[in-house]
């Protein structure tokens, strides 16, 4: 049984290095993003045991630490969910890519934070606190519930809830209702940032030195709210074709979808090729030379379908059983 078992145990950690080690070296992460997701992802985990130990006023008794949890969740395969993965891969990247400009895009905001509008000083202090209360003591980036969709905080809450060993597990789940009760998806940082960009708008200072200014200074998750609202595709199209591809095409292509002068769409490459650590970024103006009003005119209506029909049509696609 011994020896079976561990045939067994090599059998499967085999398969896993042959995915890792043959996978796409564009599409693996990085040593910093992995470090970033994994700590995100613990802090997130840690916050959830907090809230739902004071809650159940049980504190002392929930003996697992957040690695812990993670671990079993982990195991349990209840931490594949993409919306989580993609939100920590999205914090991640905006991390990096702050960072890389060297002064993380704050003074920009401040910049906003200070404008003679209102609605623009109040959006952009808003988002400026949510980062700042968002960090932990290492200034990396944190996450909380609050970060979360609704469908990734009710199924991780009460994954997080299922890992705890209470006596009454009637006390448990009230405990991970009431936590839930109070989640609020206008608080998530995209939403602020969607704020800003609104208000930005309506103040009519989305142009073309407000686009370069936040590529500029590697504010990629507000540049992506802002094209995609140019654009009129949905904030996450946006925010996959700018930095989740990391695909010079697919940045040319978003160009051209947001209407962009090719003197504007240059900039933009030039701005973003550092950030986005782009190789070919001729490559970029190229995509954006080569779509047409009528390829940009169908891609947006493909792009505002529902992402969930798309994965359907692509899984049926795959059995052969969709005929264009």
């Amino acid at each position: 049984m011994a020896t079976g078992a561990h045939t067994a145990g090599a059998d499967g950690r085999l398969a896993t290095v042959m995915t890792d080690f043959l996978l796409d070296a564009d599409e693996r992460l990085s040593e910093q993003e992995r470090a970033l997701m994994t700590s995100m992802l613990a802090a997130l985990i840690a916050g959830l045991t907090e809230e739902l130990a004071l809650r159940l006023g049980a504190g002392p008794a929930i003996t697992l630490t957040a690695e812990e949890v993670v671990e079993g969740l982990r195991r349990a395969g209840l931490l594949h969910r993409p919306k989580l993965i993609a939100l920590l891969l999205r914090r991640a990247g905006l991390y990096r890519t702050r960072e890389g400009a060297g002064n993380g895009g704050a003074p920009l905001l401040q910049q906003f934070a200070g404008d003679n509008d209102p609605a623009v000083a109040s959006a952009a202090m808003a988002v400026v606190l949510a980062r700042t209360s968002g960090r932990d003591r290492f200034g990396r980036p944190g996450l909380s519930l609050s970060d979360c969709d609704a469908e990734t905080a009710v199924e991780l809450t009460y994954a997080v809830a299922a890992s705890i060993n209470v006596d009454s597990e009637e006390a448990l789940v009230a405990a991970a209702a009431d936590l839930l009760a109070r989640h609020d998806e206008g608080e998530r940082l995209e939403a602020l940032e969607a704020r800003l960009v609104l208000a930005l708008e309506q103040a009519g200072r989305i142009e073309a030195a407000t686009l370069l200014s936040l590529a500029a200074r590697g504010e990629v998750g507000i540049l992506a709210e802002a094209l995609a609202r140019i654009a009129r595709i949905p904030p996450d199209a946006a925010w996959s074709l700018l930095l989740v591809r990391r695909d010079e095409h697919a940045l040319g292509q978003l160009l051209r979808l947001a209407e962009q002068s090719r003197a504007v769409a240059a900039g933009l490459i030039a701005a973003l090729t550092a950030t986005l650590g782009l190789a070919e970024p001729a490559a970029a103006i190229a995509a954006f030379d080569a779509m047409t009003p009528a390829q940009a005119t169908a891609e947006r209506a493909r792009l505002r379908l529902p992402s969930s029909f798309w994965a359907a049509r692509t899984a049926l696609e795959g059995h052969g059983q969709y005929r264009a």
